[in-house]
């Protein structure tokens, strides 16, 4: 299998245009990810599915978890992660540091990023949490203020950028 990793029963791989319903429902029932459109996540599925992930529970073929990305345009050496979503019945199993070992494990990825608002400590332990592991830096700084958000309530997002990871 194409960059599999192992988890217990879980493993990682890219994801295929019938993933991104599944992807949708997952970030639809985490309550805590931006939801995007279902279009999103079917087009990411097929038109990025290089630079995105699904990690598959193999004891039931279920969606564990998967990581939204894509390769910045003006740095081609860097990933960016939009979102990361793990299964609630999985979490705290390393599911999320697995998928993002797979989908940074491309000899040109040099750097992974992501935007994290303050109030998302799991998401920012999370981050440090791996970049620690594999004895990388991770640099923050200003990603998208609230200012730049349409409508009200949404928290600043800072930018992690970590590496190089070769």
């Amino acid at each position: 299998m194409i960059g599999a990793h192992t988890e217990a029963n879980v493993y990682c791989r890219i994801p295929g245009q019938a993933d991104g319903a599944r992807m949708w429902e997952m970030a639809r029932d985490s309550g805590k990810l931006d939801l995007n459109s279902a279009y999103f996540y079917l087009a990411m599925s097929r038109f990025f599915s290089e630079s995105c992930r699904v990690a598959i529970d193999a004891s039931d073929d279920s969606l564990a978890g998967f990581i939204v990305g894509f390769r910045q345009p003006q740095r081609q050496n860097t990933l960016f992660i939009w979102q990361i979503a793990v299964a609630e019945r999985l979490r705290g199993r390393g599911i999320a540091g697995k998928l993002l070992d797979d989908a940074s494990a491309r000899d040109d990825i040099r750097y992974v990023e992501a935007t994290v608002s303050p109030s998302n400590g799991a998401s920012r332990a999370m981050l440090a949490k791996w970049a620690r592991g594999r004895g990388l830096e991770a640099e923050i700084s200003p990603g998208f203020e609230e200012r730049y958000f349409p409508g009200n309530g949404h928290e600043r997002e800072d930018l992690y950028r970590i590496g190089p990871l070769k």
